[in-house]
């Protein structure tokens, strides 16, 4: 109490019983105001070093944010066809059929040689089939589109029948020769 000189009598106690009164007690471990109160009064110590916990928990949610900006969202189902990593010497790709999911990210699987396996989904590609179920429209079903025509405003076309096709002549094998002229 000696030490304290700032303010008066009565400053100066409020502070040392405070302190005192942070201070764990050898026998119990447990600071009295602690035991009073159930809590851990806030000191000027816990001002200068906030809390922990808040602090990991922000640290985590911009890392987990930063992750999910890139990760990939990968959905099996039971009887999908997959390839799995082989945990032999060698990485391979080795198929199989997902059998059952024994997690939120761990299934497993049987191999096409009878064996079953189980992964995580890290462990998991889909397998698309080299050949898709989907069979491509009839032709006849594809509605005619009539293709847009392009006007050019600088030439002009002038269609110059051929000299042995007659006026008359309204065959469809008749010839014409287009010459363009510049317009003015």
């Amino acid at each position: 109490m000696k030490k304290v000189t700032e303010g008066s009598i009565e400053t100066r106690m409020a502070k040392f019983l405070f302190t005192y009164r942070l201070t764990p007690h050898a026998t119990t471990a447990i600071a009295p105001a602690e035991m009073l109160m159930g809590r851990r009064p806030r000191s000027l110590l816990d001002l200068t070093y906030p809390n922990i916990n808040s602090r990991v928990q922000q640290k985590q949610q911009r890392q987990k944010q930063s992750h999910d900006k890139t990760a990939q969202v990968r959905i099996f189902n039971v009887g999908d066809s997959v390839y799995i990593l082989s945990h032999n010497r060698e990485a391979k790709w080795i198929t199989g059929t997902l059998i059952k999911r024994t997690g939120p990210v761990s299934f497993v699987i049987e191999l096409n040689d009878g064996r079953t396996v189980k992964r995580h989904q890290n462990q998991i590609r889909h397998k698309y089939d080299q050949y898709s179920d989907n069979k491509l429209p009839d032709i006849s079903e594809i509605p005619d589109i009539p293709i847009p025509s392009v006007s050019n405003n600088q030439t002009n076309v002038e269609a110059v029948s051929d000299s042995n096709a007659d006026s008359s002549d309204t065959n469809d094998n008749s010839k014409s020769v287009m010459k363009p002229s510049v317009a003015t």
